[in-house]
């Protein structure tokens, strides 16, 4: 089991983003961001701990980041696990019992937690106290140190219902608008100091998902082909060259999205997961989870009874 901890001060990653170091720098989400502005100031008048907190929506929206703020801010530490990294409750009892007072406990895809572990959670997260069976019989409760649990969730209808009411606050990720989509890619470009014309903006815009995750890569992807091209200013000449390199197209489809679309247009009428899956050589989770989402929120397909549709 890899359990990281880390200050709040170590916020950059491997690649060299860094990630935004207050709520300010923080992008969009703002409904959010207000709600945990006041339960920290709470939690630090009352000096106490945040009420445990459950992010859910797409991946790449920010929600480990948001985690690592909030964590800033209470001035705590931090330990980050994935759920499936946890395969039994004797993992979980010494992770709890390592966790400082007050510190964040920020658990990743945590709908995918084994039943029995989550029985061990339910106790900690109430009480903050963990039901220790001896091998004599019996049990002894073992005291721990306060603690607020933050758990992430792309799939927040796999949550079991007592987990679901354990945490005090629920928050769902939204999408970014076009214009904080801009803010995030003027953003990254000045981070990698990529230098371009301002009119370019709204242009780039059209061409990637809202989510930070896949702009911060796209801008990567720029910046690789910028560098070697050794122009000094990122221009409209350049970008449609970029363009024609990476193969992006409307709202960041790639040649897989758009051969997904062929499909369909080709049979002209209702096809079923499976059979586009195996006509595109993927399996039908990557289908579900990779290409349709993107297709379904630029309102290129529709999911019906009968099948996949074009629109």
């Amino acid at each position: 089991m890899e359990i990281k901890k880390i200050t709040t001060t170590q916020l950059t990653e491997p690649t060299g983003h860094k990630r935004p170091t207050s709520f300010d720098e923080f992008i969009g989400q703002q409904q959010i961001k207000k709600m945990l502005k006041t339960a920290i100031w709470s939690a630090k008048k009352r000096e106490g701990q945040l009420g445990h907190t459950l992010f859910a929506g797409p991946s790449g929206f920010g929600k480990t980041t948001m985690a690592h703020l909030i964590a800033k801010e209470l001035d705590v530490g931090v330990k980050l696990i994935t759920a499936y990294a946890i395969s039994k409750p004797s993992e979980i009892v010494s992770l709890l019992n390592s966790l400082d007072t007050g510190d964040v406990l920020f658990i990743d895809e945590i709908h995918r937690l084994k039943p029995t572990i989550e029985e061990v959670l339910y106790i900690a997260m109430e009480d903050f106290v963990i039901d220790m069976v001896m091998p004599e019989g019996g049990s002894v409760r073992i005291p721990i140190n306060p603690f607020t649990l933050i758990g992430a969730t792309t799939k927040p209808e796999m949550l079991s219902q007592p987990m679901k009411n354990r945490f005090v606050y629920s928050f769902h990720f939204m999408d970014y608008s076009p214009t904080e989509k801009q803010v995030i890619i003027e953003r990254y470009l000045k981070q990698y100091q990529i230098q371009f014309a301002p009119e370019l903006l709204e242009e780039i815009a059209q061409k990637v998902d809202s989510v930070p995750r896949e702009i911060h890569n796209l801008v990567i992807k720029l910046r690789d082909f910028f560098v070697n091209h050794e122009h000094e200013t990122l221009t409209n000449t350049l970008w449609q060259e970029f363009l024609h390199h990476a193969q992006l197209k409307e709202g960041g489809m790639t040649p897989l999205h758009q051969q997904y679309l062929d499909i369909l247009a080709y049979y002209d009428r209702p096809l079923g997961a499976k059979a586009i899956a195996a006509q595109l050589g993927i399996n039908e989770k990557s289908l579900e989870e990779d290409i349709e989402p993107l297709l379904l929120k630029l309102g290129k397909i529709e999911k019906t009874p009968a099948g996949r549709i074009l629109l």
